[in-house]
């Protein structure tokens, strides 16, 4: 008995305590501002990845395993110093190694579709067209929950801006058509995360990602 209660305690302790979690991103991004500022790099990008109510396994016997303090993601750097082109992984606990790219496909379409960057917008689920009553207009949208989110944050020289979408709202069913389906797969910003997920999927299948000590 005394035993069960210690385990409910603990679970009421870590639900109502282990909320207030610091999320290290803006720290992670600022850092990385820094350090290539130094190298007078002004022109680069991140993409945090987000699945929630995914759970996250922590393998002791891994040395690129992390313990996350709060909603485990995965954030990549993108840039180009000079000719090449480089991507840097981050987790919730700290960063990897630098990896140079095999060509400056990413960094050419980052740069050249800025404005539509910055403009893009990825539209929700919407399986009936809007209706309008007693002068206010109504959607008929279709959710679900703990899909995967995709954060994005561009450093253009002086220029900073911020995108973001839901990966569902880039699906469609046969039997839930998206009407924002075909529109939102032809977004700029959608263009550059499935560049992203190539490249990312792609290091991720060789295991080039390490963590630094």
């Amino acid at each position: 008995m005394q035993k069960s209660i210690t385990i409910i305690f603990l679970l009421i302790f870590n639900l109502t305590f282990g909320q207030d979690k610091v999320d290290p991103t803006e720290s992670l991004i600022s850092e990385l501002k820094t350090e290539l500022n130094k190298k007078n790099i002004t022109n680069f990008f991140v993409v945090k990845r987000i699945t929630y109510g995914t759970a996250y396994i922590f393998d002791l016997d891994d040395p690129n395993s992390c313990n996350p303090n709060g909603i485990y993601f995965t954030m990549y750097a993108f840039w180009k110093d000079g000719k090449d082109d480089y991507v840097k992984k981050f987790d919730n606990c700290g960063g990897f190694n630098t990896l140079k790219l095999s060509d400056s496909k990413i960094s050419e379409f980052y740069v050249k579709n800025s404005e539509s960057l910055k403009s893009d917008e990825v539209k929700s689920y919407q399986i009936k067209p809007d209706s309008i009553a007693n002068g206010k207009i109504y959607k008929s949208t279709y959710y679900q929950n703990h899909q995967p989110q995709r954060f994005f944050w561009f450093y253009i020289n002086s220029d900073e801006f911020k995108n973001h979408f839901n990966k569902h709202n880039l699906t469609t069913e046969k039997e839930k058509p998206n009407l924002n389906y075909e529109s939102n797969n032809v977004l700029s910003i959608v263009k550059l995360n499935a560049i992203c997920e190539k490249i990312i999927d792609d290091l991720d299948s060789k295991a080039m990602f390490n963590r630094l000590k």
